[in-house]
């Protein structure tokens, strides 16, 4: 029954009559679909369509709890402040909470909800404090294999798309919901298949956060979070098979890198005619 505790985490409760409403229009999330008992990822997102702030959201009995990263808390909710205008909404202030994570076992109790962004595979989260049976290592490794990317660990805000870290694998966005902030841009690139960055297992010798990849000499990618041999990787996906049909080299710096694809994703390596 492995766990781990995650003490960099904060809870913000919204509600009030229009909370779905002002959410649903806002988020990349289908808040609307979103019933009691799940646990979904989101994004809001740039006019751009970049992602400005990654959270969970779960809906309650009186509104909706999003689970975000301390650091990025008290600049969220003063985003959602900004947009609230004079909707009947309450945004609280955040609270901070200690996440206890298990895995490889049926659900603890209904105070766990299971965190979708691992498609494969049951993943619970609760504030029932649990002592940690695994180092925060198990907990990384795991995130890797799975392909589930955390900010400022594997991307910087306003750096990547929804897409890049698989918000579109995850239930994270939806494609038939009406507009919220960057859905034009968005859209556009999941209906013309415009994706290139997309996350990846990499496996090599003392692999480093922050690492830069290249591809053939090319720019193609950054390390992200490193446990035992492997990380995630952001990278152009089309520069990697590019590299690996020409038999060039792929690395950062000296160190050579094997990549595979995250277990349970839809994607694949790019086709020639998306090789460019």
């Amino acid at each position: 029954m492995p766990i781990v505790t995650l003490d960099n985490r904060s809870h913000i409760a919204i509600d009030g009559e229009e909370a779905e409403h002002f959410l649903h229009n806002l988020v990349t999330t289908d808040i609307v679909g979103l019933s009691i008992g799940q646990l979904r990822p989101g994004a809001l997102l740039t006019a751009q369509g970049k992602v400005l702030f990654a959270f969970l959201i779960s809906r309650t009995p009186s509104g909706f709890m999003c689970e975000v990263a301390s650091q990025d808390a008290a600049g969220f909710v003063q985003r959602l402040n900004f947009f609230k205008l004079r909707a009947k909404v309450n945004i609280c202030d955040p609270q901070l909470v200690s996440m206890s994570i298990q895995w490889d076992e049926p659900k603890p109790n209904d105070t766990f909800l299971r965190d979708a962004r691992f498609a494969n595979m049951d993943v619970w989260r609760g504030v029932e404090p649990r002592a940690s049976s695994v180092a925060d290592g198990v907990w990384t490794g795991l995130r890797i294999a799975q392909g589930v990317a955390e900010p400022h660990l594997d991307y910087a805000y306003g750096d990547v798309f929804p897409h890049d870290i698989n918000l579109d694998q995850t239930a994270g966005i939806s494609f038939s919901k009406g507009c919220y902030i960057g859905q034009e841009v968005v859209s556009r690139m999941h209906h013309r298949g415009t994706v290139r960055w997309r996350l990846m297992v990499a496996k090599g010798e003392s692999l480093e956060q922050g690492a830069h990849v290249t591809a053939g000499g090319k720019p193609a990618g950054t390390i992200g979070s490193v446990a035992v041999g492997t990380a995630l990787a952001l990278v152009r996906l089309d520069r990697i098979k590019s590299a690996l049909d020409q038999g060039e080299e792929i690395g950062a710096g000296s160190k050579m890198i094997v990549f595979s694809l995250p277990a349970g994703v839809s994607y694949d390596w790019p086709k020639p005619a998306d090789i460019s």
